[in-house]
């Protein structure tokens, strides 16, 4: 076979028979992709069209107002073409109406700092807008671009106010939107239009003080709000869109919130995490008829004339303390429904809803003094946050899905305000002071380094604008201001008072720099007034209650809740310094004991009388806390008068209002004085009760531990920052207590019991006459070690090394 064919025989090749071109053109294969056909140059129009959104980049960008000018050259040239489609020319006027939007916004036509290239941007943007409504309103086609161009034009009314425009006229233009809606519109432009009538209404016309609060609405307003959230949700019922329905009910709680409107608070609370699928053990929540917490609702009284349920001994204080100040969440207060979990993690406008909910509502039942409630959505919140749920919306859009039309945009909280908002709410939830470590200082100097270490990272959409970034950073400012404020308050609480000067000379500092001095001078004032007031300074202390008060009247019209506050402590001290003008050292307190205060009759002064009646009247309604302060201040002006039942009435009221807001700081006074009252008749109840009350004192002041790694044991950290008084704690506090133990003492004929006693009182009296003795703030921080007491170095708890702990009588 192999002969038949000769191997050395080349074969013939084929001839040619088409010319070679200059150009051959590429063969194709299946390895190599078929040739596209040659691409026809765009129109000048359209190119001019889309290169805004091929420029388009982020505030945070150095080169946003360079996108900002090129956009604007881009789109005045392609108007200036002829004969342009009416499309075409449609599309150029509304992002010509944008851009110039957004330059507005960025400040870049201001009359200072402003741009040479932005000048009379304000008239262009209206004949933009007035150009693209003529031509939209003749096309049919074009009816999607004319609902958009309504909006924006509400929109720069609202905000750039002119001659021609108004607020009342951009919410004009929304209602006359609204009432032009047929069904065949997508629904997310008519949801679209509903959202942003309410927030203007919401939001205050006045943009002259930038760097101040926002105002509480009126009532007109409000109710205006409230029905334009019922017609959205009416409308969202209509087109079964439960996240829509779920978005108008947290708005709702949001509005609520901020008018202060607390009596409608817990209805709309109640109904936002039902439709969110939100369930809670509701023992810890009791509510009366109006929908607002009555820590008092189920308490019993007695027609006794010395009624015992004041008699409250010291297990059970500690079981009170342990039920609500470290509240054990059983599985059944977190977010039952599985499905709901995982939505939460997979749909990021269900995750915000969620949040903001959670947020709200552990907001409200801390001021309604419900530290159960509160504790629940406070770790269902934490268990949100710590699932990544923020990482859904890092520019701060959701999107709602609107099947089968396209999904709506909302704008919601910024996650990188969120986070230490969350932190901010669990320090301001978190009152108790004692322990070596409390959690509302543990909070509050977490989410300052957050703050302190995000301030770069701003994400942001494409189409925001500068103003929109520096809103973001003057809510980090505000929130770190009010971070501070809650370091303040618990140093102030825990006898830190170099701790609380040097937060307090951040505040005012940080403050300055940013110019917002007005929205936090009565607050600043206020702390100002504490830290006087513990030091023992009482003319200082008078004074600056009195002007804290005066300024948060000026702005909240005597209704505000610094400005309360203010008058109970002016009123509390003025109380004090009339018991201590009358020399008596059994009535240097304000509660008048049983077995003298018949003799005795109103030592107050009708000026003081006044002072404490306002400050009972500014109190009540106030929350839980400020409704037991004024419960002090009730007893303080009946015990004054001799009205012992009164006065024990009061003390029973308070003690149970901030046992339920876990409020430690109070309760060690209210302690103290419902001890005092059984000094005489039950000696051994008294010095149960004032134990409690000495602890609590301790606990305000303990100091960490370093850990030994060797033996395991926790070592004491010695701190000499805060003086000689640092590791006592409250030493006014145990001072009083160590007094009435020395008291008991001597009446039971304890003579070693005495001795010691009186060795304990020396030491505290030393820490007090060295608080005294302080420099005033804020001329000095500095403080003279040889000015410590005796025994300053060690903590001392007398009822724990007293070993004959009963008193026999």
């Amino acid at each position: 076979m192999s002969t038949m064919y000769d191997t050395n025989t080349r074969p013939l090749k084929r001839q040619r028979t088409l010319s070679i071109s200059a150009s051959p053109m590429p063969r194709s294969s299946s390895l190599t992709p078929p040739q596209t056909p040659a691409l026809r140059p765009l129109p000048p129009a359209i190119l001019l069209l889309a290169l805004p959104g091929l420029l388009a980049l982020p505030p945070t960008h150095p080169d946003f107002g360079f996108s900002l000018f090129l956009s604007l050259r881009s789109l005045r040239q392609c108007l200036a073409l002829p004969a342009l489609a009416p499309d075409v020319e449609c599309h150029a006027w509304t992002s010509l109406a944008e851009v110039g939007t957004r330059v507005m916004e960025s400040g870049f036509c201001s009359q200072e700092g402003g741009c040479d290239w932005a000048v009379g941007i304000h008239s262009e943007v209206e004949k933009a807008l007035s150009k693209g409504l003529l031509i939209a309103q003749k096309h049919p086609s074009l009816r999607p671009l004319r609902h958009h161009l309504t909006l924006l034009h509400a929109h720069v009314a609202f905000t750039f106010p002119s001659s021609s425009t108004s607020p009342k006229f951009a919410r004009a233009i929304l209602r006359r939107l609204i009432a032009s809606f047929v069904p065949s519109d997508p629904p997310g432009t008519v949801y679209d239009a509903h959202l942003a009538l309410i927030t203007q209404i919401n939001t205050p016309s006045s943009n002259a003080a930038a760097n101040a609060s926002p105002a509480p609405l009126g009532p007109p307003a409000l109710q205006a709000t409230l029905t334009a959230i019922d017609t959205l949700i009416t409308l969202a019922r209509k087109n079964h869109h439960p996240r829509i329905i779920a978005l108008a009910h947290v708005i709702r709680l949001r509005v609520l919130l901020r008018a202060g409107v607390w009596t409608q608070v817990g209805a709309a609370l109640d109904i936002a995490e039902a439709v969110l699928g939100l369930m809670f053990d509701k023992d810890g929540k009791v509510r009366n008829g109006k929908g607002n917490i009555n820590a008092m609702a189920n308490a019993k009284q007695d027609d006794d004339a010395l009624p015992r349920w004041n008699s409250i001994t010291a297990h059970d204080v500690n079981s009170l303390s342990r039920e609500y100040s470290q509240v054990h969440i059983t599985n059944h207060s977190n977010v039952e429904p599985r499905q709901d979990e995982e939505s939460t993690r997979s749909d990021p406008a269900h995750a915000s809803l969620v949040i903001h909910t959670l947020l709200s509502g552990t907001i409200f039942f801390t001021f309604s003094g419900n530290i159960r409630a509160a504790e629940q959505r406070l770790v269902a919140l934490h268990e949100i946050i710590d699932s990544g749920a923020l990482e859904g919306f890092k520019d701060g859009i959701v999107q709602i899905p609107l099947p089968p039309h396209p999904p709506l945009a909302v704008h919601t909280t910024h996650p990188l305000i969120l986070l230490p908002l969350t932190f901010l709410v669990s320090a301001t939830a978190k009152r108790d002071p004692v322990g070596r470590n409390p959690k509302r200082r543990l909070w509050a100097e977490a989410a300052i380094s957050i703050l302190n270490t995000a301030k770069e990272d701003i994400k942001l959409p494409l189409w925001a604008s500068l103003a929109d970034r520096d809103e973001i950073v003057q809510r980090t400012v505000r929130l770190t201001a009010d971070l501070l404020c809650e370091l303040v308050a618990i140093s102030i609480q825990r006898s830190e008072f170099d701790t609380a000067e040097s937060h307090l000379n951040a505040l005012l500092t940080l403050i300055h720099t940013h110019d917002l001095f007005h929205s936090y001078s009565a607050r600043i004032t206020l702390h100002a007034a504490h830290l006087a007031h513990a030091l023992g300074d009482t003319e200082r202390a008078d004074v600056c209650y009195h002007v804290a008060k005066s300024i948060d009247d000026e702005r909240n019209t005597g209704a505000g809740y610094v400005g309360a506050a203010a008058c109970a402590g002016e009123a509390l001290l003025r109380i004090g310094l009339r018991a201590q003008a009358q020399g008596d050292g059994e009535h240097s307190n304000t509660t008048v004991n049983e077995d003298a205060s018949s003799a005795k009759s109103d030592w107050l002064d009708a000026e003081t009388h006044a002072l404490a009646a306002s400050a009972i009247q500014r109190c009540h309604g106030m929350g839980g806390t400020l409704e037991a302060v004024g419960k002090v201040v009730q007893a303080a002006v009946a015990g004054a008068r001799g009205e012992i039942v009164g006065a024990k009435s009061h003390l029973k009221t308070a003690l149970s209002l901030s046992t339920l807001a876990g409020e430690n700081h109070l309760r060690a006074l209210l302690l103290a004085q419902v001890g005092a009252q059984y000094l005489h008749t039950a000696p051994a109840h008294a010095m149960e009760t004032l134990a409690v009350c000495e602890t609590l004192g301790a606990g305000m002041g303990a100091k960490q531990k370093d850990v030994d790694g060797g033996k395991g044991k926790g070592k004491e950290k010695e701190n000499g920052t805060d003086g000689g008084d640092g590791s006592i704690g409250n030493a006014p506090l145990r001072l009083w207590v160590g007094e009435r133990f020395l008291d008991i003492f001597k009446r039971a004929n304890k003579p070693h019991r005495v001795a010691k006693q009186e060795m304990y009182n020396t030491m505290y009296r030393g820490a007090v006459e060295g608080m005294v003795g302080r420099v005033r703030w804020p001329s000095a921080m500095e403080y003279a070690d040889d000015e410590k007491g005796p025994a300053d170095s060690e903590d001392v708890k007398m009822q724990d090394l007293d070993l004959d702990r009963d008193v026999e009588m």
